[in-house]
């Protein structure tokens, strides 16, 4: 895992397919949100379940990183 080649293609990879999420999200948020056609309680209780998901990823990498801090495995090699 150490070669540059990889390590390059990897990091093009994950930024391929975060792009790709984030856009389709955006493209569902559009059309759920923004057109006519989604009753008010189907749009407020989709919104609730993305905003729920989006407060536990935030709380998971607030605490992720603050733990990175001070873990104690980190010169642990596999």
């Amino acid at each position: 895992m150490t070669n540059p080649a990889e390590k390059s293609l990897r990091g093009v990879g994950w930024a391929l397919v975060i792009g790709g999420v984030l856009v389709a999200v955006g493209i569902a948020v559009y059309a759920l949100f923004f057109t006519d056609e989604t009753p008010l309680a189907t749009k407020l209780i989709i919104g609730g379940i993305y905003g729920g998901f989006a407060l536990l990823l935030i709380a998971v990498l607030r605490q992720r990183l603050r733990e990175r801090k001070t873990d104690k495995y980190t010169d642990v090699q596999l």
